[in-house]
């Protein structure tokens, strides 16, 4: 009797290991799943006012492209400047709209994905300036910037910092 209860006790422990040992290699092979892992970041663009988001996101299926969303709200500032580098008052005219960009991109061999996505800042459809004016731009000020895993529906995730701005400063203060 003693030696069955050893040979029990020795053939629990060694199915207690192997269950162990299997739980441990399937959480390798299949992470808790799909997430964004560090910083999502932003940065703008000193001479466009566009931003890019940065990101990495991990536990991917390797053969399954995934789709994101990039979005942020933009306020843009526009003056027109005459040939004598004033800018009359009145001739200013500024854009606030929300700006999106998608991509589509395929996991690494590790179920990861590290890419940018650009945000373009907002241009006048028509130019406002009369005569021989040329439009310049003033300021593009952007704020809520954030990524989304669209394809496994993560997100939104904030970028750091939400908020981007640059001021060109191209008419003299009045």
């Amino acid at each position: 009797m003693k030696r069955s209860i050893k040979q029990c006790a020795s053939t629990l422990a060694v199915c207690g290991a192997l269950l162990c040992a299997a739980g441990a290699a399937q959480a390798t092979q299949h992470p808790s799943g799909p997430q964004f892992s560090g910083k999502v970041t932003s940065s703008i663009d000193p001479k466009s006012g566009d931003v890019k988001i940065c990101f990495k996101e991990t536990g991917l299926k390797k053969d399954k492209a995934v789709s994101y969303l990039a979005k942020g709200n933009v306020t843009a500032s526009f003056a027109c400047l005459n040939p004598g580098g004033n800018c009359p008052k009145g001739q200013d005219t500024s854009l606030k709209q929300t700006v999106t960009a998608s991509a589509t991109y395929s996991p690494d061999k590790h179920g990861t994905v590290s890419a940018c996505i650009t945000l373009k800042a907002p241009k006048p459809k028509h130019n406002p300036c009369p005569g021989p004016m040329k439009l310049v731009v003033q300021s593009v000020s952007w704020n809520d910037l954030s990524i989304t895993d669209v394809t496994n529906k993560i997100g939104p995730v904030a970028a750091y910092p939400s908020k981007q701005a640059v001021n060109y400063g191209a008419c003299p203060a009045r």
